[in-house]
């Protein structure tokens, strides 16, 4: 429901009802007062009567919806988050919200897994509502850039010793995400080769070195 008309003995009563009913807060609302009856009983008490219609405002964008999304789901699991919208373009179009937060940690999960699934959540929800599979990427904390200096760091140190013993390595079960880091940061490296391998949303980075460091050889895999 988006809708509703509902009577209260102030303005704020009846505020107050609305939005428990819809489940959002007054600034999403767009408000009509209908009717004030001041009069009580046979006119000779004070009760007041107030009846408003309400509905929930359009919500016009993307960025503007994820940020009412992730608001809302904080607020129902008692976190208070401050969400920020930026869009990148590489190559393909992505929004990324960035959200702050006291006690963040616990959407994140072991290895991102716990914002991994937020970010999936938040990607269908936009899908359904604006018939579009947004690229989107969900950030907490600036746990997204910690993450990414941990595994540049690891996949570098898998490459040495690649070069050094001549036999590729694996890295652990990565998200889509985290392969492109490792694919991107070896892209145009001449003595090293990336590739995933596994099925499934999770799969490995296999570093290979390369025979013969004059080929010019990119990143090959899927992704």
């Amino acid at each position: 429901m988006d809708f509703l008309e509902v009577e209260g003995k102030t303005y704020e009563e009846a505020i107050h009802k609305a939005c428990l009913e819809l489940g959002t807060d007054e600034k999403n609302l767009d408000i009509e007062v209908k009717e004030v009856n001041t009069k009580g009983i046979l006119g000779l008490l004070g009760t007041k009567k107030v009846r408003i219609s309400v509905k929930i405002k359009e919500i016009d964008s993307p960025e503007e919806f994820g940020i009412k999304f992730l608001n809302d789901f904080g607020e129902r699991i008692g976190l208070s988050f401050n969400v920020k919208v930026s869009r990148i373009n590489e190559k393909l179009d992505r929004v990324i919200f960035l959200i702050q937060c006291n006690d963040g940690d616990i959407l994140i999960g072991k290895d991102g897994e716990i914002l991994e699934g937020l970010q999936h959540i938040l990607r269908l929800a936009i899908a359904k509502k604006f018939k579009d599979n947004l690229k989107i990427l969900v950030d907490i904390n600036g746990y997204r850039d910690k993450r990414k200096n941990a595994l540049t760091i690891m996949a570098k140190r898998l490459a040495d010793k690649a070069k050094r013993t001549g036999r590729k390595h694996k890295t652990d079960p990565l998200n889509p995400y985290e392969r492109r880091i490792i694919h991107t940061l070896f892209k145009h490296n001449r003595n090293i080769t990336t590739k995933s391998e596994g099925e499934g949303h999770t799969k490995k980075v296999i570093i290979t070195p390369v025979v013969g460091s004059g080929n010019n050889r990119g990143v090959h895999g899927r992704r």
